[in-house]
Formats: structure tokens, sequence, C-alpha cells
């Protein structure tokens, strides 16, 4: 059977947390050898608050690590589109900690890519190189321990360790493969492709009602945990993080494939849960969003589909960010997916986004006939996260220099960085 271990930290520290996670595989130096160079993948997904694994974890686990002797540390991670992963390290403080302790900090939307073809794709994908030649060809001394944070996710359910490797492929490349039909392969192809050596689920917090909560809405997204769940198998500790929530695999559809494809252990009858029993969770956590939008925004959905994973879940999770945390306007109308009602689009007030090929292919060139003097923009890709932003971000009067946390010149020089550096 495989092993999985959950440790409550809130009557010890998180560094003796850790260590009760290792001692169950035998203690940190028998699960990482002593030449190893370690390179750790937090959930860096954005900057915002409860969207990416706490820090102090990671600050414990560099520490951690450092006392037992390793000292080739990386951190690593590519962020959501639409942002850059220089500045989400500045802001969550990962920067800062990667200077702390000596570690290197790897920022994987920057340098030369490689294309690999992922398992059931006909076309290749763009990974980082360093990735590539670190990870999957010359994986050598190389340790992967993956450090995601607990969430659900409106569009996959759950965000744990399998999920957190979406990071890999560029941003470019994540967008056509973001629908009902795609997402979910793609995520246990990438597990195919790069399997960590060792998970670690950072639930200090669980973030509830989708991975992406908005600031003023946080008190109804966070449900204080104080838990860490590891293991070798990052499948199997999914399925605990998974039960944790209250989700069972057939529910995730992610790792219903990672199973089936004999990618690791999926069922949970076949998994040793050391430490906090499972009996202690009884709740089923949401995964959607709250929907908190704009009253004033229109939004015409496809009567045929209308993907969660792609142009529905994007553009309705953008909203309800600038809803709430930006105090966004309204008096404009969004339309996506597959079947759009033409007699939904009569008497429309104000400019129109179109989100998604379907609709876009289906209504944009009518809409602009129809409506002469309105602009009328389109995202074409399921998964265009910078370009939806920027455009709902302009309906709604939002500058998007504002929604960085910092100082405007710091985040020109920041980028001025990342663009030296290949982003």
């Amino acid at each position: 059977m495989q092993k999985v271990a959950i440790a409550d930290v809130s009557q010890q520290t998180l560094a003796e947390g850790i260590e009760e996670i290792f001692a169950a595989f035998g203690g940190v130096e028998a699960v990482i050898p002593r030449e190893s160079t370690v390179f750790i993948k937090p959930n860096g997904i954005h900057f915002s608050p409860q969207t990416h694994t706490d820090p102090r974890v990671l600050a414990a686990l560099l520490a951690t690590l450092r006392d037992h002797g390793y000292t080739r540390l990386a951190v690593m991670e590519n962020c959501t589109g639409g942002n850059f992963t220089r500045l989400v390290f500045r802001i969550t403080g990962y920067a800062a900690l990667c200077r702390r302790y000596g570690a290197e900090a790897v920022y994987l939307d920057e340098g030369p890519t490689v294309a690999v073809t992922l398992r059931g794709e006909d076309e290749p994908t763009r990974i980082p190189r360093r990735l590539y030649d670190d990870l999957v060809v010359h994986r050598g001394n190389n340790f992967y321990l993956n450090l995601p944070k607990l969430k659900t996710h409106s569009m996959t359910t759950v965000t744990l360790g399998i999920k957190n490797q979406q990071a890999f492929p560029v941003h470019a490349d994540r967008m056509t493969r973001h629908t009902h039909d795609t997402l979910h392969r793609r995520l246990a192809a990438l597990y195919d492709l790069i399997r960590p050596d060792f998970c670690l689920i950072e639930g200090l917090t669980a973030t509830i009602h989708g991975h992406f909560p908005t600031t003023t809405l946080l008190d109804e997204c966070v449900v204080p945990m104080n838990l860490l769940i590891g293991g070798r198998d990052t499948l199997a500790v999914d399925v605990v993080g998974a039960r944790v929530l209250g989700y069972n695999v057939a529910e995730v559809e992610h790792l219903r494939l990672a199973a089936k494809w004999g990618l690791g252990e999926g069922d949970l009858a076949n998994i040793e849960v050391l430490g906090v029993p499972l009996s202690r969770f009884t709740e089923k956590y949401p995964c959607t969003l709250l929907r908190r939008f704009h009253p004033d925004v229109r939004i015409v959905e496809g009567k045929e589909r209308a993907c969660v994973e792609g142009c529905k879940g994007n553009s309705e999770c953008i909203l309800e960010m600038l809803t709430n945390d930006y105090g966004g306007k309204g008096g404009w109308t969004l339309v996506f997916g597959k079947g759009v009602d033409k007699g939904e689009l009569e008497g429309l007030e104000g400019d129109v986004l179109v989100v998604g090929p379907c609709a876009v292919g289906e209504v944009a060139d009518w809409l602009r006939a129809r409506y002469p003097g309105r602009k009328v923009y389109t995202v074409n890709e399921h998964n265009d996260l910078m370009l939806n932003t920027t455009y709902q971000a302009r309906l709604m009067g939002v500058t998007p220099v504002t929604m960085v946390p910092m100082n405007p010149l710091l985040s020109a020089w920041t980028l001025i960085q990342a663009r030296l550096h290949g982003l």
C-alpha cells in the first residue's frame, strides 16, 4: 500500500510538522539523497492572498532542508497567464526567501523552451528547456519536491499536486488545451511526463469556491485547516487531499485519468493514511465561484455548450475579481459559449466582449454589423487570460497597473529584468 501522512500543525511548529511528514517515510535524509539538487515547485499562480502556497511553509521547508545539509536548492514556478513569475515571487516574498536560504529562483517563463509531444496529443507543447534538461531527460541527482496548496478549483474540482504541473507549458500553449474535453487529459499527460519525487500539500488553510478568491470575499473562501499532507506518490497524496476537501476520485477527472493510466495509486482503499485520521474531515467544500458579478454586466451564454474549463470559467473568474476587488463598472455585455441565441443580443447597451472561438465564430461579425457604433472586443482562445483581463479591465474602467500591490516604478523595473532574462 502507498502511504500518505497528514500532520496537524496547530500545536507544533511548521518545521516539526514537515519532519513528521518525512518521518513516515524514514526521515528527510531517507527520502532525499544527500547529493541531490532539490527543485521545489510551490503553487505560485498569482500574488493575490490565498491563491499561492503559504510563504511560511516554503520558508520552513527551505530551513529544514538546509538544517539537513542540503545546499543545492531551487524554487521554480511559471505563474498564471497575464502575469509573470518574477513579479509574483517579489510580491509573495518567495524571492526574498530564496535569497535568505541560498536557493536559486527559477523563473520558468523566462529563457529558452523545447517542444515535447505529450501523451495523447498530436501537436507539440513548449516547456522550459531548464525543466526539460534537469527533470525530464537528465533527472540524475535532481530531486523534484512538489509543494502545492490545498484548494478547490472551479474548473478541475481540486488543484493539488497533479494540477500544480499545469505551470510547465508556456502560457501560449495552455490556451487551446483548456476546454471540457482537453484540460483534464492535459493535466494527466503533464504528470505522465514529469512526476514529482515527493509531494507536500500546504494546508494551513483551504481555499474554496474555486482557486482564485477575490480579496474582499476571503472570509467566505478560506477555511482554517492547519494541515500538511505528504507522500512519495503524488496521485495518492492528491486522492487524500481531495478526500480532505470532500471529493472522491470519480469527481476529479484528472485524478481518475491518472489512476486509469497507471500513474500511481488512485484507490483510497489502497492508501495507508498516517497521522490525522480521515474521519475528522466531514465537510464537502464548494469548488464553484461565488458568482458575485456586477449587476449591470449582461452575460449571454451559449445554449449548446459553455466550458467552465475555458471561456465561461475564465471570463467569470476575471469578472468576479474586477467587480469586487477593483470597483469595476458595468454597462457592457459579456458573450461566450457555443449556440448563442441572437435574440438575447438584441437591445444591448454599451460595448461587448466575446470570448472563445465558438462565440467569436458565431456572433462577433454579426454584433459588429448590428451595433456599428459600438466596440466589439474578441478573445479568440479559450484561455487567453491576458487578453481577457485586458478587455474586461478596459470595459470596467480598471487601470491594470493598480492591480499590482507594488510601486509602479518597481513593477516596471521587475518587468524589465524579466524581459532581459527572456520573458
